[in-house]
């Protein structure tokens, strides 16, 4: 693994435990045994390593969606199987998600990266939600702002469960993962056609 990478995987180790406020390059250059100056000489800002932590994690998004879409027919399965892909990549880079706000207003670019693949995102899910209709998961007879609601269920939930988290039962890694992924699935339940009901766990 080379200097940079090994910068990105300290810094995110530092900032999920220590929060964004606590952490600074010359923290994250101690915790490697390098000197600030050889941070420095790969980002000169800290602000352009919580950037590149942030492009890493929608780069690992964009993959998971990709899948979904690149099927020829989505099933059940693998939404489920999305999900938790998506919520062990929420936990895995938690310090953006907890801390959110803070950092869109400190570097916003992120702000108007956020918007706009918010943005991009809603088209992607509602195609997804109309393969699913067509295979018959999905139900037909339900209005077109039903679905686009859903959609905004699906990021207030999928990227703030982490507060609400630290805020109540404190899970840790799987446990938290499973708890919150498994409440997530249950959103679609009420938009399930009853075919699709019968085969999976309530």
């Amino acid at each position: 693994m080379d200097t940079k990478s090994i910068i990105l995987k300290t810094a995110l180790e530092l900032y999920n435990t220590q929060g964004v406020h606590a952490v600074t390059s010359r923290h994250i250059a101690a915790e490697m045994g390098i000197s600030a100056g050889n941070l420095h000489y790969h980002f000169k800002q800290t602000d352009e390593i919580i950037k590149t932590l942030y492009e890493q994690l929608a780069t690992s998004f964009d993959t998971i969606i990709s899948g979904m879409e690149s099927q020829e027919s989505v099933q059940l399965e693998t939404l489920f199987e999305s999900t938790v892909r998506s919520f062990e990549l929420v936990y895995k880079y938690r310090f953006i998600f907890l801390h959110f706000v803070e950092i869109s207003m400190r570097i916003p670019s992120i702000r108007k990266d956020y918007y706009a693949l918010t943005q991009r995102r809603t088209k992607e899910f509602l195609s997804i939600f109309e393969q699913l209709k067509t295979a018959g998961i999905f139900r037909k007879d339900l209005p077109d702002n039903l679905w686009e609601s859903l959609v905004q269920q699906i990021f207030i939930v999928g990227d703030f469960w982490l507060s609400n988290n630290e805020l109540t039962v404190r899970l840790k890694g799987s446990n938290a993962v499973k708890h919150y992924s498994q409440l997530f699935i249950r959103m679609f339940y009420p938009y399930l056609t009853p075919a699709a009901l019968e085969n999976i766990p309530v």
